[in-house]
């Protein structure tokens, strides 16, 4: 009973919030799966929320009704990618709601960036150029924007591979001459989703027949799926995030956190230490490589998640992709720890025109892991119930495992259970801390022999 009455005082609480005019109101696009609760309820802090949802996201997407209200919910028929019926649907909400304007738009969900971006533009108000998102999302064209730009480029097969054709048209042809291994990835995608690491010719026939099928046939939307796959070489190193912020094509912020070895072939991620622990001179050519790729995009205006390589030796640099979001899973949380910004929050402010806040941060480091279990079956067990959040200096813990849910391995961040993140004075502290807590998480997987795993 008391459950109940204080999540209906939270509720008369929001709607209160949502009916708020003398706070700027922010456009949520594709408010996500129900981890995102605690963002929606932080960004209420400042400012009044209303989320844009499409009738294809909203299994997803129902829970934040209860968080903006019915007044503040604005729903289309339609994907993602239907961004007329989008646009149509915000003005018909604005139409019914006399003295509603939106004073920005922003998004933290990978589907939404393009959306939230065509938004901004037809309403007037500050966002990263359409143009520069589509480039962010297509592999191909972000290459060809830094090669023309000077900055570090790999080599990459110019043209898209939608069919087992194109695939020899690839390998054929001299102009690039694609050298061996190299990285078979969607143009368009995220999460490390239908990924493989090729190390010859047959091999590259042979697996993209079968991700192309997987691909087809999985849950990505409907123009990442059109958009086929590119090649490109593999380049060794350490991989690292970078996570900041860019202000009318400025970067304001940035810090280079290190990434856990990625499990190859699936290039399956597995959690990092922030900040980096690599020499300086390695950091700086990484922060360095971050204004680069942002120059190259004029007027960029969001938040970053920017992957990218380093040759721990040479100091050679590499990026990856550009995301123009913040980082997903344990990111947000992990870098507010070591550095007092909350990254969905400043994306807001910057959506809003606001003043970027800073704060101290909790820890001199933080220690974060993905959790995997290589096996394919059930999940018979995913709890968090006996973990003790003050002694392991907890900063995150988010289990995505059910019980009874079919598991299967290597797939992006499809397969991973849940993450965890944990903080203390230095990257040994924090190490120890998330290795504590990860012993009081309890997640099982039954193969089809019954026994857990």
């Amino acid at each position: 009973q008391a459950r109940s009455l204080a999540a209906a005082w939270s509720q008369q609480l929001s709607a209160a919030m949502c009916k708020d005019t003398t706070r700027p109101c922010l456009l949520v696009v594709l408010p996500g799966a129900e981890g995102r609760r605690i963002v929606l309820q932080r960004l209420q802090h400042f400012a009044r929320i209303c989320v844009l949802v499409p009738s294809a996201d909203l299994q997803r997407s129902s829970w934040a009704r209860d968080i903006v209200g019915d007044d503040s919910w604005i729903e289309w028929e339609g994907s993602g990618s239907s961004a007329e019926d989008a646009w149509q649907a915000l003005q018909a909400w604005l139409q019914r709601s006399p003295g509603s304007a939106v004073n920005g738009v922003m998004t933290y969900d990978e589907f939404g960036v393009e959306l939230a971006s065509f938004l901004g533009e037809r309403l007037g108000v500050s966002s990263t150029p359409l143009e520069h998102v589509r480039c962010f999302r297509d592999k191909s064209l972000f290459r060809e924007r830094c090669r023309t730009a000077g900055v570090p480029c790999v080599g990459f097969a110019g043209a898209q591979i939608r069919t087992p054709e194109d695939v020899d048209r690839v390998l054929a042809s001299d102009v690039p001459r694609i050298r061996f291994p190299c990285v078979l990835k969607p143009v368009k995608g995220a999460g490390s989703w239908h990924v493989m690491k090729i190390h010859h010719r047959d091999e590259l026939r042979e697996t993209f027949v079968r991700l192309y099928e997987e691909m087809r046939g999985g849950a990505f939307p409907q123009d990442v799926r059109d958009g086929g796959f590119v090649l490109e070489e593999y380049f060794g190193g350490h991989e690292v995030d970078i996570d900041g912020w860019a202000c009318n094509g400025e970067v304001g912020f940035s810090l280079v956190s290190d990434n856990r070895p990625a499990l190859e072939p699936h290039f399956l991620e597995m959690g990092g230490i922030y900040p980096s622990q690599l020499p300086i001179a390695a950091v700086n050519a990484l922060e360095l490589l971050t204004k680069q790729v942002v120059a190259a995009f004029p007027g960029m205006h969001s938040c970053f998640h920017f992957e990218a390589k380093v040759n721990p030796e040479t100091f050679e640099v590499m990026p990856i992709e550009l995301n123009a979001r913040c980082g997903g899973a344990e990111c947000p949380a992990s870098v507010e720890a070591v550095s007092g910004y909350y990254l969905p929050e400043v994306a807001a402010r910057l959506a809003l025109g606001l003043d970027v806040l800073p704060r101290s941060p909790k820890y001199g480091a933080v220690a974060s892991t993905n959790i995997h279990i290589f096996e394919a079956g059930v999940v018979t067990e995913c709890s968090d119930s006996e973990l003790d959040a003050a002694a392991c200096n907890l900063v995150t813990c988010v289990l995505t495992g059910c019980v009874g849910q079919p598991h299967v391995p290597n797939s992006g961040s499809l397969s991973c259970l849940g993450w965890l993140a944990a903080g203390g004075a230095d990257a040994a502290d924090a190490e120890r801390h998330l290795q504590e807590a990860l012993s009081q998480v309890r997640i099982a997987v039954s193969p089809q022999d019954d026994k857990a795993v």
